[in-house]
């Protein structure tokens, strides 16, 4: 969603964003997401081509349906009380991608070797109660294979045998990352943003396999709080390189 505000927006208020999403929803759906620790949706301001878009992804049905369809969709105009901003939605665009697609990306392409990742709003994990804030292998193909299980709900990913053989194949070979931090209720979340290229070893398989997590990420987000602006992800493939 293209925005038009006469004041300056950034990426730190796409928690604000969030609220306002709440407020829209019917009460029971948003007091159902709220109680959910799996978020089935994600959401993130972006600024490219000299304007803001609000950008919001749904990973099941009924979340499409109930977020895009029946309250996005007919949304003009929000407002930002803290701020006591208001904010013009103008062109909207809406894309789909099914599961299938994905993965028929899995079986039948054999997927570059070198996996660019590009974490573009600010990114962390939590582990033991602690905030990891780089890029961790681990933490990165367990939050997504979570995900992928929350919108999936028909089969399980998650699995220990598979995350092992994912971590021992994925290596980083180059990175150009920084840290930061993300503003939520008067804290601020340690965090990073930048580049890294993976190199997955092994089969061809688990080659597929990591493009096929890291093509989902892209719009389930990676790490914590991606309902409120962090973790978002672009993949892009390093030129030359099979």
């Amino acid at each position: 969603m293209k925005l038009k505000c006469e004041e300056e927006l950034n990426y730190q208020m796409s928690s604000l964003f969030h609220g306002v999403l709440m407020e829209l929803l019917p009460k029971e759906y948003a007091d159902y997401l709220h109680l959910s620790q799996l978020h089935p949706y994600t959401q993130h301001l972006e600024y490219k081509e000299k304007n803001w878009y609000w950008v919001v992804c749904c990973l099941n049905k009924e979340t499409t349906k109930t977020i895009i369809q029946d309250t996005l969709w007919n949304t003009e105009k929000i407002e930002i009380k803290k701020r006591d901003m208001e904010i013009f939605i103008g062109q909207k665009k809406y894309d789909e991608v099914s599961y299938r697609e994905l993965m028929e990306e899995f079986y039948e392409k054999d997927a570059n070797r070198y996996i660019q990742l590009h974490f573009i709003s600010p990114t962390a994990f939590k582990q033991q109660g602690k905030y990891v804030f780089y890029p961790d292998l681990r933490c990165i193909f367990q939050s997504l294979m979570n995900k992928y299980d929350v919108a999936v709900q028909e089969e399980t990913m998650l699995d220990r045998d598979t995350l092992d053989q994912l971590c021992d194949a994925a290596q980083v070979i180059r990175y150009d990352l920084k840290s930061t931090s993300f503003p939520m209720e008067g804290i601020k979340i340690p965090a990073f943003i930048g580049k890294i290229t993976i190199k997955m070893n092994g089969t061809q398989t688990m080659v597929n396999f990591a493009n096929m997590l890291f093509r989902f990420g892209e719009y389930a987000g990676v790490g914590i709080k991606t309902a409120i602006g962090m973790g978002y992800i672009k993949m892009t493939e390093e030129r030359g390189r099979k």
